[in-house]
């Protein structure tokens, strides 16, 4: 099941993973497409690693440095907490399960302008998805979004939607403003993307459903580094692939006729 909904998938073996120092073996990865993936000339095979793989261990995602680190803590009793890998990440997020069964537990309660909204951490999505049913409760109209870039979600299926400003987001005792988030009607959850995550350094204990988060301030020398140009795995997830001009009223002279809209890729 993908954002998009539910639908039929390929399976595939892995004999060897390697991340880092660890090496995994004999794994059952989902395709993306029915036969098995090559990549394109000069660009590196692309894949996502789930929550079978991560839900085993910790992960450190370290802005500064644009690292991220998959590893195993010591829980010993003279062990410090997790958290004080972080200065300053202030108290914990509770991640619980999607559904009250899953195992997985990576979801947490932000509040978007004062209002409860459950969202899926999802650091394979580039940007965050709020369904249009919880913007509605929220007061969020079809005319204001009406209002707003239309924009269109690759994953997996295309899905069509409206990028909408928020004036806070607050994680825990953390805040952002003046936030856009793409509302889509046909989203089967939400999801919270690297549009919001990129602002913190990030440490996630997902065995015992444990979110920490430190305030990242870029020093004046950073320069981020840009995403790969092709990644079939986020067009899976939540990429935004093309955001619509408006089109101008026509004249009388253009008579009723509506203007085209682009059809291609920006």
């Amino acid at each position: 099941m993908s954002v998009t909904g539910t639908g039929g998938n390929y399976l595939t073996s892995v004999d060897s993973l390697q991340i880092g120092q660890s090496v995994l073996k004999d794994l059952t990865a989902i395709l993306v497409d029915e036969r098995p993936p090559k990549a394109p000339e000069g660009l590196l095979l692309m894949a996502d690693i789930g929550w079978d793989i991560l839900g085993n261990y910790h992960l450190l995602i370290d802005r500064y440095s644009q690292e991220m680190a998959i590893f195993s803590y010591d829980t010993a009793q003279d062990c410090p907490d997790i958290g004080t890998l972080l200065k300053n990440p202030g108290p914990f997020i509770p991640l619980v399960s999607f559904d009250g069964e899953s195992p997985q537990l990576n979801q947490a309660t932000v509040l978007l302008d004062g209002h409860k909204v459950d969202m899926q951490l999802n650091t394979s999505a580039n940007r965050s998805i709020i369904q249009q049913w919880v913007a509605r409760k929220m007061g969020i109209s079809r005319r204001m979004l009406a209002q707003d870039d239309e924009i269109r979600v690759g994953a997996g299926e295309v899905l069509l939607g409206h990028r909408h400003h928020f004036n806070t987001l607050q994680l825990g005792s953390h805040t952002l403003h003046d936030i856009t988030l793409d509302v889509v009607p046909d989203a089967e959850f939400n999801i919270l993307g690297m549009d919001v995550l990129k602002h913190f350094n990030v440490l996630i204990n997902p065995m015992k459903g444990r979110l920490w988060l430190e305030d990242f301030k870029p020093p004046p020398d950073y320069v981020e580094e840009k995403a790969l140009p092709w990644s079939p795995t986020h067009d899976r997830l939540s990429i935004t692939h093309a955001s619509e001009e408006k089109q101008a009223p026509p004249t009388q002279d253009q008579g009723t006729k509506p203007a085209p809209r682009p059809s291609g890729n920006p």
